[in-house]
């Protein structure tokens, strides 16, 4: 398949463009700095633009079957660029005829506040508060499209390998004081599974490791 990864500098998207690769997907990396972006391989395409500047994302999502986003805030930081850079690209994904978006979003977006363990209330409300904020506006117009969208809300990042293990659902329990964490190799393996499977089409999962 064709694949567009949009923030593919980030930690989860650099693991979206390496797996796709693994599995033989030819991928497009949109990007606004390519200097940071260390992976080469004969199957991938950088294209260098601003999620900001539309004109920029038209011509990396054409031809595209799937479009994988991983747009993100760092903590402590209120980047408007993730809900209206995902807004631009959908209406990019709209103008091309790319229905496919793989969203990662957030554990504490949506219903999952309510199911997060105690500590990660306090960070989400804290630390973390600006970033959910436009989370909470990406994916709101992520439902509202007409795409063939799903969405993945992890639990705390972390830098470790795929394992394949992890536990996922619309409503997931967690214990009171938990501090449940998922390696970004696992988000991306997961999101990538769905490529070509409706099992989670139009539902947001919270996604964390066993």
């Amino acid at each position: 398949m064709q694949i567009l990864v949009v923030g593919a500098t980030g930690g989860t998207g650099q693991q979206a463009v390496e797996q796709a690769l693994q599995r033989g997907h030819y991928v497009t990396a949109f990007v606004r700095d390519p200097a940071k972006l260390t992976i080469q391989h004969p199957n991938l395409t950088v294209e260098i633009g601003d999620v900001l500047k539309p004109e920029t994302i038209l011509p990396a999502v054409r031809r595209q079957d799937a479009v994988f986003c991983a747009l993100g805030s760092k903590p402590g930081q209120k980047d408007e660029a993730v809900a209206r850079g995902t807004i631009n690209l959908m209406d990019a994904m709209k103008l091309s005829g790319v229905r496919r978006l793989l969203v990662v979003s957030s554990l504490g977006v949506g219903t999952s506040y309510e199911e997060a363990p105690l500590p990660s209330k306090l960070i989400i409300k804290t630390l973390l508060s600006g970033a959910i904020d436009e989370k909470e506006k990406q994916e709101q117009a992520v439902r509202e499209s007409n795409l063939d969208w799903i969405i993945a809300r992890p639990t705390r990042l972390t830098d470790g390998p795929a394992t394949g293990k992890y536990r996922l659902g619309e409503h997931l329990p967690f214990s009171t004081f938990s501090m449940p964490s998922i390696s970004r190799a696992d988000v991306a393996a997961f999101l990538l599974d769905q490529l070509e499977s409706d099992t989670y089409l139009h539902k947001s999962v919270t996604i964390t490791g066993k």
